[in-house]
């Protein structure tokens, strides 16, 4: 068969298939590595990228490749966001629900010279606090997002995020070790 032939019957059985999972458009096995993602990829590209064909398809033929191109493509994307994780930095753990109080037991300190209605005030809970409940709303966002750019592997994007999370709680701690630690990530990179 010709290449203009291979590449007609390809992108028609890439649009046929409506509601495929991403490896199966690539042809891969699925939960394969990203590099055998990649190289699936790479071959289509090497078959069908409409560049290839403007000059021996007819328009509609092109408009055909290119929407089976742009599928493949999307799919390939797909399954690299799926395959990349870090292991940098580990997310913090979300919020734990937070223990019942003890029956009968109200732990209470009084405040002085206030009324006497007023004396009771329940106290936070003892123990450990969760870095992600110690810091303000805002920084949390600014923290998650940096976590999710972590897990794509986008590392200036996290040290980004992770100022945008100091900047909005500056005495936190825990945000500027998680910064400096993202930073040596990066500086390692070549």
């Amino acid at each position: 068969m010709s290449a203009r032939t291979d590449v007609l019957l390809w992108a028609q059985r890439v649009l046929a298939w409506q509601n495929a999972p991403a490896h199966q458009i690539l042809e891969v096995a699925a939960g394969c590595t990203a590099e055998v993602a990649q190289d699936a990829f790479h071959k289509i590209a090497r078959l069908a990228h409409p560049d290839l064909h403007r000059t021996t398809l007819a328009a509609e033929e092109l408009e055909l490749v290119t929407r089976a191109y742009a599928r493949a493509a999307s799919a390939y994307q797909e399954l690299r966001t799926q395959t990349r994780t870090t292991t940098r930095t580990q997310p913090l753990p979300r919020d734990p629900p937070a223990p019942p109080p003890p029956r009968g037991v109200a732990r209470t300190t009084v405040i002085p010279g206030s009324p006497p209605s007023h004396q009771a005030v329940a106290l936070p809970p003892a123990g450990p606090v969760n870095p992600t409940q110690a810091m303000s709303s805002r920084a949390l966002i600014y923290y998650r997002k940096a976590e999710l750019s972590l897990r794509r592997g986008e590392l200036t994007t996290a040290v980004l995020q992770l100022k945008m999370a100091i900047a909005s709680d500056p005495q936190s701690a825990f945000l500027r070790s998680a910064l400096s630690e993202v930073e040596t990530e990066l500086a390692k990179k070549p």
